[in-house]
């Protein structure tokens, strides 16, 4: 039985920017709906701020005011061109954090789509900010690879981290007391490996919500691994369950589809494109002009060229280029070369694909994409150019059994056995460390 529980939420209604020009309107995808707002173009400058961590404070109050005025003299929803905090114009200026000095504590998702684990819940903002009263309250993710721990002596079926809170979800300025993929794992070895009790797999038959989002029945969601779109001649029925859409025939699907569930990340090969008019977009837009492809050599140029290359925290892809004061980010990892998931494009993914040279596979769409606590993203427009719900897609993801974040509470979906010694791999929230000016503050004052 799949974990679909989740806390109640007091109701909010927010505009459904489906029928919303995305080059006009910014979305956000929030638990209580979509969030959106005109985009508005200006000019802003940028004001930068020193505050001190003490190993408690999480909540700084006033941090936001004007030092001359006492008053919040700032924009968070400007949208600027020439500011590489806000990639490019396309997110709107926010207040930026840097904690330590020079460690990014946000993710746009043109940065966020090069993380192995492309969470938009856990990495999208650390923070959350009160423009009315200019208080500032920080949510640093700490990464735990590896901590021992015991089930509980009733049944096994619960595990207690030593840290707490664990990672909440953030969206749209807001903290949700909802889960998501801050537990990664619970394991009977300290190596992680055999069984992991927390996470399950599954690939199941859904429809997109629109023309880029999937709504999960599964949650919350703790990586992705595939979305590939049908040909009208495919025949699902006969390899998924009617009623539940689950999966019955992972081999067919391997050898008929060209689904490579083997190596799914195979198939996040350059697909080729064609475009398509667009009324909601009001212009021409990307679309995909055939379903497979042939790795080849090329692929394997593209993976020589970047191999060695790994992954850093807040410092790969687009947005990160060049990051703050000329910092410079990790341009070359990008996930879709990094087969085995490890933060290295090594040895071990050449091998992975020189062995699958020559393969024909179905187009992988969750290449450069991310995912929230329930929901997908591919990184193309799929089903209708104006964001028609309903378009039949396969969908390869893991999902855990959810936890407490107050209590440190992490619920299983197996046991090796009451009273037993497990291995937990997770991210917690924490205060920054005592230092003297040791959390930036950016913030932009609009022109």
């Amino acid at each position: 039985m799949k974990n679909s529980s989740m806390p109640s939420l007091p109701e909010r209604i927010y505009t459904d920017n489906i029928r919303h020009n995305p080059f006009t309107w910014m979305g956000i995808w929030t638990p209580h709906g979509w969030r959106v707002n005109p985009m508005r173009w200006g000019r802003a400058e940028r004001f930068t701020r020193r505050l001190s961590g003490d190993g408690k404070t999480t909540f700084f109050e006033g941090a936001l005011l004007d030092p001359k005025t006492d008053r919040v003299a700032w924009m968070d929803d400007l949208h600027l061109k020439d500011d590489p905090f806000t990639d490019r114009g396309i997110y709107p200026c926010d207040p930026r954090v840097e904690y330590p000095v020079g460690q990014p504590r946000w993710a746009v998702s043109h940065t966020l789509l090069r993380y192995p684990f492309c969470d938009h819940n856990l990495y999208t903002h650390e923070y959350t900010w009160d423009m009315r009263h200019g208080n500032l309250e920080t949510h640093f993710r700490n990464h735990v690879r590896c901590e021992e721990s015991r089930t509980d002596s009733r049944d096994g079926m619960t595990v207690r981290v030593g840290n707490r809170p664990i990672s909440r979800t953030i969206e749209g300025n807001v903290s949700y007391p909802l889960p998501n993929s801050a537990v990664r794992g619970v394991w009977g070895a300290a190596d992680r490996s055999g069984s992991n009790f927390y996470t399950r797999h599954t690939v199941e038959l859904l429809a997109m919500h629109n023309g880029v989002y999937l709504i999960t029945p599964a949650i919350p969601v703790v990586q992705c691994y595939g979305l590939w779109v049908l040909d009208p001649d495919d025949p699902v029925e006969e390899v998924f369950d009617s009623e539940f859409g689950e999966l019955r025939d992972a081999q067919r699907l391997i050898e008929q589809f060209h689904i490579p569930l083997d190596q799914p990340k195979i198939g996040m090969i350059d697909a080729k494109f064609t475009t398509r008019p667009s009324r909601m977009y009001e212009c021409d837009i990307t679309w995909l002009d055939v379903n497979f492809g042939v790795v080849g050599e090329k692929h394997l140029a593209e993976l020589l060229k970047r191999k060695e290359s790994r992954y850093e925290r807040g410092r790969v892809g687009i947005a990160s280029a060049t990051h703050g004061k000329g910092i410079p980010g990790n341009g070359s990892y990008d996930t879709t070369w990094d087969y085995d998931g490890d933060g290295l494009i090594g040895d071990h993914d050449e091998e992975v694909l020189r062995a699958n040279l020559g393969r024909k596979v179905r187009y992988n769409l969750y290449r450069h994409a991310y995912y929230g606590g329930d929901w997908l993203t591919t990184y193309v427009n799929v089903g209708t150019p104006e964001h028609e719900p309903g378009l039949p897609v396969i969908a390869d993801y893991e999902y855990g059994a959810g936890y407490d974040a107050e209590s440190g509470v992490i619920r299983l979906f197996e046991t090796p056995g009451p009273d037993q010694p497990v291995w937990i791999e997770y991210f917690h929230d924490t205060p920054a460390e005592a230092g003297d000016g040791n959390i930036l503050l950016h913030l932009y004052r609009e022109l």
